[in-house]
Order: structure tokens, then sequence, then C-alpha cells
């Protein structure tokens, strides 16, 4: 990036020892053929009189008389298809509590939730809370992990999406969000291993960080997340 948002990170001091492995399953296509062949022949008679006295005479067959018959059923084979993160139609909702405690300056929390995969990339951002100074979005490195997984995919050539993604911050409360199994590029998420990620920063105040595993593989599911800091009361819903 020509301005990166905060100095250089180190992206695997920061994220190392926090992952876990997931798989994907293929189911190979099928596929038949067969095919026989027949033949048939046959041979010429020839006769012709001769005067008073008849000579029949049967000449060898000259030519034989062919058919045959191909049939096959053409093989096909089916493409391994792997299922989608989500069902058709299906979204996944998160819920979580804001909670703020003592101490820290008494303002609305930066926060974002995030789906990241197995290898620490991020698959999509489904909130960005938090309010551009004059000078740009200076204070966006103090929500530490998605800063960088979100830099990580720019520097991968990924654009930056924090203008779109982004929005106000939120008093404390109880909220719930969406999120419909799209990546960020748009494309539906397949079915594997993720995390579900809350982060949630408040000017000189606690930092909080619920990050929990999941199998998502299109099955509905009611998933509790782990309390953490002033981020309480928190799950993850697929009905």
């Amino acid at each position: 990036m020509k301005n990166p948002r905060y100095p250089a990170v180190s992206r695997r001091a920061l994220l190392k020892g926090s992952l876990g492995l997931g798989a994907l399953a293929l189911i190979p296509g099928l596929g038949c053929g067969d095919g026989d062949e027949a033949a048939f022949a046959g041979a010429a008679v020839d006769t012709s009189p001769s005067g008073d006295d008849t000579t029949t005479t049967t000449a060898p067959a000259e030519a034989n008389a062919t058919t045959s018959e191909t049939s096959a059923v053409a093989e096909t084979t089916e493409s391994p298809t792997l299922g989608t993160a989500l069902a058709a139609g299906a979204v996944m909702e998160i819920s979580f509590t804001y909670q703020q405690a003592n101490g820290g300056k008494n303002v609305p929390p930066y926060v974002a939730v995030w789906i990241e995969d197995t290898d620490g990339e991020l698959v999509d951002t489904v909130a960005l809370w938090f309010e551009q100074s004059q000078k740009g979005p200076r204070w966006l490195s103090d929500l530490r992990r998605w800063n960088v997984v979100d830099e990580d995919r720019i520097r991968a050539g990924g654009s930056d999406v924090v203008d779109v993604v982004s929005s106000a911050t939120r008093l404390p409360g109880a909220y719930s969000l969406v999120w419909d199994g799209a990546t960020i590029d748009g494309g539906p998420a397949p079915a594997g291993d993720y995390f579900i990620c809350i982060e949630a920063v408040r000017e000189r105040g606690p930092y909080s960080l619920v990050r929990q595993s999941v199998t998502l593989d299109g099955t509905p599911f009611l998933l509790p997340l782990a309390d953490e800091g002033e981020v309480v009361t928190a799950s993850a819903t697929v009905a």
C-alpha cells in the first residue's frame, strides 16, 4: 500500500499458535460405458442352363454381406461439488452485548465483527464500527487483530474497503448482526472450518477479543460464544 494504515506489524507474531486445521470432503464423479458388435455372412448361388443337359453349378460366395451394430452409453463424469458454508437462503446471526465497565474514557467503543478461515485469512467483515479523525483512520489499528488480517488481505492484492464496510460507533448495549455466507469478494464461502471473531476496544479502556472456531457445512446450529472483557452474552445462530 502506498500509505499503510499502521506501522508494519509482525503477522506471524500476532497470529502464531491461534490457528486450527480444517478439511473439506470431495465426492468423486462416477462414469459407465459398454458396447457390443454383431456380424452376419451369406453366400451367393449362380445357376446357368446348357443345351438339353442342365448343369447346375454352385459357385463359392464372392462377397460377404456384413452388418454391424454398435451401441454405447456415453461415459459421464460428475464434477465434484463442494457444499457451501450456509445453506441456500440461510444467514448466520451473530449476537453480543457490549457492557461498559469502569476505566477508560466514557466513549463508544470501536468494534469489528468478522469471519476468518483456519489460515488466519479474512473471509468477510460483518461489521466495523469506528470514527475517522481528520487525519484518517489513524486509530483503526487499535482493533489489532482485524487490522492485521485486513492489511494482509490488501497486501495480497485486495482493495481497501474500510469506507464501504465501516459505520458509526454505537453506545453500550445488545446487538445482532447478520452474515449471508458470502466472502468479501461476493462469492459463497465453501463448507469448512472457520472462526467467528468479535473485537472491541475503547480509548484508554479494556481490549476484548472473542475468537471461536465453528464448522460451517449448511447445518443449522446455536453456538454460545465465550465472554471476553466487555463483550458478553455472545452467540452465533444459523436457523
